[in-house]
């Protein structure tokens, strides 16, 4: 109980923060494709602990990104970053948890030196609005691909976001449900890593 009260004070609103029951700070959560259905959206599946979420992935599926809009979700082990979450739309949330603003965007532009780094808007070169119409940025976590070091024109704002309606492909993000996703951000621990897509370690003899 000492840690739930050193949350609470950590922030605004006691009432904002949601304790989830069951395992927290879970460290690692699984990607992975399904196979694709007849006539259906491409999707995945989320593994965090005994759980298995269904998810977006990219329209391509998942494989090894070579560029800007490719469509692929990255196949690797990558750092959930931090987190992002719109303050009038989400009141539950982690801790560490940044409030997204109306002038907060994602440089996705291979031309300028900001690429794949969250910009102050409006900004000359393209960029990805984090406030968004949809609900779809309502929670972001920013997942650590091509970040550090950053290679321009490998692919940019790789997040875990909200799905849209019926699972529909993402540009190369993971996407759950709202419900799904917020469970998530609270069961995965503040280094957490998501690994996507089947990934084989040799090993020596």
């Amino acid at each position: 109980m000492r840690t739930e009260s050193t949350l609470y004070r950590g922030c605004r609103q006691k009432a904002d923060v949601f304790s989830p029951r069951g395992p927290r700070n879970i460290s690692l959560a699984h990607v992975r494709a399904l196979p694709r259905l007849p006539g259906r959206p491409l999707t995945g599946t989320v593994k965090i602990g005994s759980q298995s979420l269904r998810c977006a992935i990219g329209r391509k599926g998942v494989g090894a990104k070579s560029r800007e809009g490719d469509s692929l979700t990255p196949i690797g082990r990558f750092r959930i970053l931090a987190w992002m979450r719109r303050p009038d739309r989400w009141p539950i949330f982690r801790a560490d948890c940044i409030p997204i603003s109306r002038a907060d965007g994602w440089c996705d532009d291979p031309r300028c030196g900001s690429y794949n780094r969250r910009v102050r808007l409006p900004f000359r070169f393209g960029t990805e609005t984090l406030w968004r119409d949809d609900d779809l940025y309502d929670l972001v976590g920013i997942v650590d691909y091509n970040l550090c070091p950053r290679i321009v024109g490998r692919g940019s704002a790789i997040f875990l976001h909200v799905a849209q309606d019926g699972y529909q492909p993402t540009a190369g993000c993971v996407a759950l449900a709202a419900e799904d996703l917020r469970k998530v951000q609270f069961r995965l621990g503040p280094r957490a890593q998501l690994a996507i897509g089947q990934i084989f370690v040799r090993r020596s003899p």
